[in-house]
């Protein structure tokens, strides 16, 4: 096993090479110039290759001393992030936290991550606002709150964004509902709602059979509970019967195309989130 490269002999060398000399090397770091030029040294037996070249005194790099350097930055930018990551992690997260989402995310896909958020750094207080699209992006150009928790639109185009999970839109069925209820029509959020366009558009060209729509109802989780209640066929994204949410449902048989969508944290761009809002992001990737 060849021997690892020491991270103070590393510093040694970079540092002599920005000062383009051992002395002011040695200066700055408080050590001997031995120190520093056995420091090199050991570099050299370690990557079994000639970092100076001759004479030695000019302190001019070799093609090798060249990369070294070069390849030292992201090693110490590296070390510098892993640092501050284990400080961050140490320190404790408190202040307040405000968000907004939808009703169908806040009821299924934030309460875990708010379960955790609660465990794992008590001391910050979080207050959600509930709302639909508009409401969301009202609530963030009036900075009444630091970011949504949102199914990505073109909306929110103008903002950053943090993706967290990507899904598909399905239609659903409680397991007692006959096939052939869907020729009374489906369950929606809204008649323009994400999807539902294209949705009918594919029944109409692709199978000959238009659908229509049997009820708007004003938000997924609303169609969800209907489609649950034997009511209807509901067209909605994965995410709602995720966990077992809605254990009677199945996906209705018809094959329909892959509708993606994406959940996705949005703020402001130019800023950067507070501490507790990293935190509560840092939940949604926590096993």
């Amino acid at each position: 096993m060849n021997p690892l490269i020491n991270l103070a002999h590393l510093k040694f060398f970079c540092d002599s090479v920005a000062c383009h000399s051992v002395t002011e090397a040695a200066k700055n770091n408080d050590v001997s110039q031995s120190t520093i030029s056995q420091a090199i040294a050991k570099l050299e037996r370690v990557l079994n290759a000639n970092l100076i070249a001759e004479p030695r005194q000019k302190f001019q790099l070799t093609p090798e001393g060249k990369i070294l350097f070069e390849q030292a930055r992201h090693i110490f930018k590296t070390v510098y992030d892993l640092q501050e990551k284990i400080k961050s992690n140490q320190e404790k997260v408190s202040g307040s936290l405000k968000f907004a989402c939808t009703n169908s995310l806040g009821m299924s896909f934030i309460a875990p991550s708010y379960r955790k958020m609660r465990e794992n750094a008590p001391d910050v207080e979080m207050n959600i606002q509930l709302g639909n699209l508009t409401v969301i992006k009202n609530a963030l150009m009036k900075n009444e709150v630091e970011f949504a928790v949102v199914v990505i639109d073109s909306t929110f185009s103008e903002f950053t964004k943090h993706s967290l999970q990507k899904g598909k839109f399905n239609l659903y069925q409680n397991f007692n509902v006959p096939h052939y209820l869907i020729e009374k029509g489906i369950l929606v959020d809204f008649r323009d709602g994400m999807f539902v366009e294209e949705l009918q558009e594919y029944f109409l060209h692709s199978l000959n059979s238009p659908i229509k729509i049997q009820a708007a109802l004003g938000g997924w989780e609303v169609v969800a509970r209907f489609s649950e209640q034997n009511i209807g066929v509901g067209f909605f994204p994965d995410y709602l019967v995720a966990n077992g949410r809605y254990p009677n449902f199945r996906d209705n048989p018809i094959c329909i195309p892959s509708f993606e969508y994406e959940i996705a944290v949005v703020y402001h761009k130019g800023t950067s989130l507070s501490k507790p809002a990293s935190a509560f992001i840092d939940q949604f990737t926590m096993d």
